[in-house]
């Protein structure tokens, strides 16, 4: 009886790794190996949403759900505003900037297939397609500035875009939703509403007025 109790409970505890993770065989290279580790969870060498679970000293690729991060300092996967995961992704023998992953001012300077972590000074994000610091309203990129972890109970989080002051950023479950105000209408942090006014600095507001919204992306 009892073994069948720890048989049908080891049955469970695997079927609901399986949920959340995928697996994959040990590749030619296993980190499980290399540094001996017997039994436990190591971060994949390449790639952020992957680690290794170890298990009698040899190495299983597994994947985390909704491109997630590996955390190793918690070993678990989360949300990558909160996992410092930067990856070497530089090209052996040339000289480009990269951008890095939840971050709008981060970037990553790579010489020689060395990668040299760098940030944009104040007022400006990382442009991809410059490859070079912009100006953050000629950016496409919006930092998520929701609570984390998500308040339980829920509050209401209403943030403007630094980069657009045409919209502004709801939170729900900790993730960022732009969305745009009507046309020719101003977010106001103040009133935290969309509000009648002229585009100057700051987008200085007149007039405050409930106003219809439309949702721009989910990001």
């Amino acid at each position: 009886m009892i073994k069948a109790t720890i048989l049908l409970a080891l049955v469970a505890i695997i079927g609901c790794a399986a949920a959340q993770t995928t697996t994959t065989q040990s590749p030619a290279s296993d980190p499980c190996v290399e540094t001996a580790t017997a039994d436990g969870f190591l971060p994949h060498p390449t790639e952020c949403t992957k680690y290794f679970s170890c298990y009698g000293g040899k190495g299983y690729e597994q994947t985390c759900p909704d491109q997630k991060y590996f955390d190793p300092i918690n070993l678990l996967c989360d949300i990558p505003e909160n996992v410092d995961c930067v990856v070497n992704n530089c090209p052996p023998n040339e000289i480009v900037y990269l951008p890095v992953n939840g971050s709008c001012t981060d970037f990553i300077r790579c010489i020689g297939g060395v990668a040299y972590e760098s940030s944009c000074q104040p007022g400006l994000f990382f442009d991809p397609a410059l490859q070079e610091c912009n100006l953050e309203s000629e950016v496409d990129c919006v930092v998520n500035p929701c609570t984390q972890p998500p308040p339980d109970p829920p509050i209401l989080e209403i943030y403007p875009n630094p980069g657009n002051c045409k919209e502004y950023i709801l939170c729900l479950n900790g993730e960022g939703i732009v969305r745009q105000c009507a046309p020719g209408l101003f977010f106001d942090e103040q009133a935290t509403s969309c509000v009648a006014g002229f585009e100057g600095d700051g987008c200085t507001s007149e007039i405050a007025t409930d106003a219809p919204v439309m949702n721009r992306a989910l990001w």
